[in-house]
């Protein structure tokens, strides 16, 4: 019996030496290169270090031995034990591998699911689940044989920077070229703001156009490209801040409808008689 104790602790300890390396290899690596498939393959290197780790010690005793004998010996019987229990864990896993495989989406991006009414911001990947974080900074876990027949939405699939409309109204007295000269300068110095162009000597960085001739006023538009979404929300802040100081210097108006409330005072009541305040 000790002896079999002697060797129940080695096995564990084993395992847990064996998680200590996992992790702190995987740290090394994700710190270098943070990808879905790395996280993936953490997961699952861990599933399958704790399977074995089961295996062995479950082979020390008589019981569990004989029973483990059995279920491997019995090909079909392990089969149908394996389909019918663990056939969702199985899809899970399996989708898992295909997602980190074809990689639709990668840490960190922004993802829309509409199927399942989930926005947000990819986390972590496990063997069984996908981590988002939503815009109000909770997790929604999906289990991957869901989000792997979801169609996703990803703004930066095959490609490196993320893009947001911005639209600026000016009053019709205004100084149309000067605002769209200003508007053009403090988007394209933003620190955040990215050069998309294929070709960096033609054209200008940021290009703004006269969208729409309102009924309010003149609609300016642009496009804010940065590296990811929060980059992206902090840019759009800034620069909406900013226009609003250059504009208020340089005499542009932003439009905005006034309510203006007229009273008569020689209205009367039915009876002919003008109206009187009431008395306090």
């Amino acid at each position: 019996m000790e002896i079999i104790l002697i060797k129940l602790a080695i096995i564990i300890a084993l395992w847990f030496v064996g998680m200590l390396v996992l992790n702190k290899t995987f740290s090394m690596i994700l710190k270098r290169n943070e990808q879905i498939h790395i996280k993936f393959l953490r997961s699952i290197s861990k599933a399958i270090l704790t399977i074995i780790a089961f295996i062995c010690a479950s082979g020390l005793f008589n019981t569990t031995k004989t029973l483990s004998a059995t279920l491997l010996t019995s090909s079909s019987l392990l089969v149908a034990i394996v389909g019918f229990a663990a056939q969702q864990v199985l899809a899970d896993v399996v989708s898992g591998v295909m997602l980190s495989w074809s990689r639709p989406f990668n840490l960190g991006e922004k993802v829309n699911i509409s199927s399942l009414g989930i926005s947000g911001i990819v986390e972590d990947m496990t063997v069984r689940h996908t981590v988002i974080r939503t815009y109000h900074n909770s997790r929604m876990i999906i289990p991957n044989s869901v989000i792997n027949k979801a169609i996703v939405e990803n703004s930066n699939y095959n490609n490196d920077y993320i893009g947001n409309y911005m639209e600026i109204s000016v009053s019709y007295e205004s100084d149309l070229e000067k605002a769209i000269e200003i508007m053009q300068r403090t988007i394209s110095e933003h620190p955040l703001v990215m050069d998309v162009r294929a070709n960096k000597e033609e054209g200008d960085k940021v290009k703004v156009s006269v969208k729409e001739l309102g009924e309010d006023g003149i609609i300016l538009k642009s496009t804010v490209w940065t590296q990811n979404i929060d980059d992206n929300f902090a840019a759009c802040s800034d620069i909406r801040r900013l226009i609003k100081q250059h504009f208020d210097a340089a005499g542009i108006q932003i439009p905005y409808r006034h309510l203006q409330v007229v009273m008569d005072q020689t209205a009367e009541n039915t009876s002919g008689e003008p109206l009187k305040e009431a008395g306090h």
